[in-house]
Parts: C-alpha cells; structure tokens; sequence
C-alpha cells in the first residue's frame, strides 16, 4: 500500500470517526433515556455523598461511575446530553490510547486499525453513554495495555499500575474481576518468579473487595431465584454474545470478519515477521476471559451481553494482530477498519435504532404527566427486582424527570409481585385519601418477564373510562402514562 492511499485511508477514516462521533452527540441529546440511564440520572443527583453512597450500594452495580456522575451532573447539570456526555468521551479515550501510546510490537497501521474498531465498536440505544460502559471500555482497554507490559517486563511499577486500573474496572463493573482474574493468573503462570516478587502490587486491589465485601449481601438478594431477570444462556445465546462482543453494530458481520482475517493469518502468515509474544499473550487472556464469563451465564442467569465488555478491548487486538501477521498487513488492517466503520455508519442500523427508540424507559411518559401537571403520581416499577428496593429509592427513581423539571408531583411508588392485577392495584392507589386533585400512573412493563403485567397487561383506561393512557413501547415491553381526565 502506497503513503498516498494510506493518507487517503487514515483521512477517511478520520472523517468517518468525526460523522460518528456527531452522530452519537445527536443521538444523545434527542434519544430518551433508557431505564438504566434514568437510574444513573436518579443516583446520581442523590443529594449529599452519604446519600450516594447508599443509593450506589442500593443498586446491584458497581459504584465508580455514579460517583464520577454525581460530580459531573453538579457542573455540567442534568440534562439527557450533560448525563451521557462523560461515556461519549471515555469511548473517544478509550481509542485513543492506542495511538497516543507507544506499543511495542505494533505498527502504527496496526494501532491505527485498534484505535478504529474500538472507537466505531460503540452501537446506539443501550449505548448513548448514560451508564457506565464508555468509561469501562477505556479502562479495559489501558489494562489490556499495561498487561501487555508487565507479561513482557515484570516490573513492580508496572505490576502497581495494572492493578489500580484494574481495581478501577472492576468499581465500575463487577464482571471486570474476571479478566482481571484470568490476567493475574496468566501472568503468575507465564512470568512465575518475577511476577511472584511485584506482590504488593496487589494491595491496589483492597479498596475493590472491600467494597465488594460491604455489597456482597445486597448482591445475594440480587441473585435470588425470585428476583435474578436474566435468562441462563445456551450454546446459541453464547455465540450471539461472542459475536456482539466483537462488533455490536452488526455481530454476524463481525464475526464473518474475525474467521476471514483469522483464516488469512494461518494461510499466508508471514514467518518471518517478528509476532509480539506479550500481546498474544494478552488477545488469549480475554478469550481466556471471555469463555469464562460466558460459562457463568450458562450457569447461572446473570449474565447479558455488555457485560462482556472488559473482554472486547483484547478480543479487537487479537484481530488486529492477525490482520499484522498477514502477508498483507497494511491491506489485512484497512479492511478490518473499513467494515466496523462502515457498520457503526450504516443508515439502516441508525433508522432502526430510532425507530426502535427506548421502549424500556419512562422519561416520555414522564413528560407526558409533566404537561398535565399533575399533583400526584402513582409509580410502578414491574420488574422481579422492585420487590427488594427501599420506598426511598423507588420514590428518587420514580420522580427523577419530574425533579429535573422543577414540578413537584408527589411521587407514591408502587410494589407489586407476580400475578398482582396492577390495572387495579393502580386504580386504588390513585383514588386514595392521600392524592391530590390530578393524579397520574405511570408503569413500566415487560410482559416477557415475571412480572404482574405478563398476567395482566395495562388496561387501566377500559376499566375506569375516567382515565386516559398513551403507551409508549409495544404490548410486550414499554411505558404507560395515564391520567384522569
């Protein structure tokens, strides 16, 4: 490959970061907020940092990134943009670390393409950045680095500076321990003696488990066979996540890459290329990793796809390692970025992404009381997991879009289980002697669970005609906003 065609690759590929980095911020300022985003919006504008903290070990997540938020959110304030912005601009960090970073047994064609599949690996919706992935990702992606490092020249330093950004993953997402887990046992079973005399390194880890120690019984509730959502996965739902975790754009595709830059590796490696042993080493512990992880999702039901991403920044250096080891290496490279590019920027993928929107959020429905200005409004939470929430929270998490608003609809949150008529359950609570003169519902359901609307699906506008209801969703997941005319 010619330096004329690869300016020519490297400048389209800047514009396209540009147009998908645009898009995203359009994206984030206009998409609603899905559940999980609204529940990071809730925790953190939670007044006062002890308040956080309790919020924060409420939830069944890893604490980091709400404290990150609440300091964010009280500078940047609390809007849809402000909130998702800090993950828009870790995954932007996150790609670029390999280009501002020098790597050892790397070209810059090969970092070049790592920088690109991980800044277009990014997809919509679940995505936009109001939780704490973006920020995960790019720690992933440093630990990645730095174990690449240290298995190549153990080093105490180096060994303390793996370990504290590992820490700092697994604060942000629990699942990050078990790439951290893999990665310390390859390093001690790879590096043995040296690696055993950088042992203080590990004392990085001590704010992590203490954490974890101090969660672990609200973590247990969690995992309760009445309460625990997620489906145990098969052989067919562990490919799907395998092939998501390569490319969540377009997982088929990504995968139909990965065996043709793999096949093109074996087929016409050149041997006489020197091959980077520390970054294989690291490629082989996240799909170490990545098997693991998806071994406890067959075991037990915990386990959904983007939890899979402390595996994706190692999995995407294997690719390109493959795509450097090819007769062709500049050709084999351009090709990988051009594909997630074009995945990440593919005009269907978008349409449906908006078409899709947010079923499972509530911040429409939120707006729609919020023009009726209601006094009152009854909120109910269908999920297996409301059950084990504090009223205090369910009632921070049910008033969150009014807050934000300024309105000051009382919020009176409501528990149900399995096989509750919530229609009626919901009725009742909206005519009590406590609610003011507007009272509204609002109920968020999906039917595909064990939930009370998988008995009794939302109909509260037929049995009291009184009332009126906009559903946003469809009849099997989504959001209903009622109010009494």
């Amino acid at each position: 490959m010619s330096w004329t065609l690869r300016t020519v690759l490297i400048g389209a590929a800047a514009l396209a970061a540009l147009a998908l980095m645009a898009e995203r911020l359009w994206l984030a300022a206009v998409q609603p907020l899905w559940f999980d985003e609204a529940w990071s919006l809730a925790v953190a504008t939670t007044p006062g940092w002890a308040s956080l903290v309790r919020e924060a070990r409420v939830d069944v997540n890893a604490p980091l990134y709400y404290l990150l938020l609440h300091g964010w959110t009280a500078l940047a304030g609390a809007s849809d943009l402000a909130l998702r912005l800090p993950g828009l601009l870790a995954v932007a960090a996150a790609a670029a670390i390999p280009l501002v970073r020098r790597i050892r047994g790397l070209s810059l064609d090969s970092r070049l393409c790592w920088a690109v599949l991980l800044f277009a690996w990014w997809g919509l919706d679940i995505f936009l950045g109001g939780r704490g992935y973006g920020l995960l990702l790019a720690l992933s992606t440093l630990q990645t680095l730095l174990f690449a490092d240290l298995v190549r020249a153990p080093r105490r330093r180096r060994a303390v500076a793996w370990a504290a950004v590992a820490a700092l993953a697994i604060l942000t997402h629990y699942y990050a321990l078990i790439a951290t887990a893999v990665q310390g046992v390859v390093y001690l079973v790879v590096c043995r003696k040296p690696a055993l005399r950088t042992w203080p390194a590990a004392l990085a880890f001590a704010p992590a488990f203490a954490w974890m120690a101090w969660h672990a019984s609200r973590l247990a509730a969690f995992a309760g066979a009445d309460v625990a959502w997620h489906a145990v996965i098969g052989p067919r739902e562990a490919l799907g996540m395998a092939a998501f975790t390569l490319n969540p754009s377009a997982p088929a595709l990504g995968l139909l890459a990965a065996v043709a830059v793999g096949a093109a590796f074996l087929v016409t490696r050149d041997r006489a290329a020197a091959q980077p042993r520390h970054l294989w080493i690291a490629a082989a512990a996240a799909l170490i990793a990545l098997a693991l992880t998806l071994a406890t999702g067959a075991w037990r039901p915990s386990l959904t796809a983007r939890y899979l991403i402390p595996t994706a920044p190692g999995l995407l250096l294997g690719l390109v390692l493959c795509a450097q080891g090819t007769s062709r290496p500049r050709l084999a490279a351009a090709a990988l970025g051009l594909v997630w590019l074009a995945t990440a920027l593919w005009p269907g993928g978008l349409a449906e992404g908006l078409k899709r929107g947010s079923p499972y959020g509530f911040e429409t429905a939120s707006d729609v009381l919020l023009r009726h200005r209601m006094s009152d409004v009854v909120f109910a939470w269908d999920h297996e997991a409301t059950r084990i929430m504090p009223p205090a929270t369910l009632e921070r998490l049910g008033g969150v879009f009014f807050r934000r608003a300024g309105s000051t609809a009382r919020i009176h949150p409501l528990v149900v289980r399995p096989g509750d008529d919530l229609n009626a359950l919901a009725l009742a609570a909206a005519a009590g002697p406590q609610i003011g003169p507007r009272p509204g519902i609002i109920w968020i359901y999906n039917r595909a669970g064990r939930t009370a609307a998988a008995a009794h699906p939302p109909r509260i506008a037929r049995l009291d005609p009184r009332w009126t209801c906009e559903r946003f969703g469809d009849e099997t997941i989504g959001s209903l906003a009622c109010w009494r005319r």
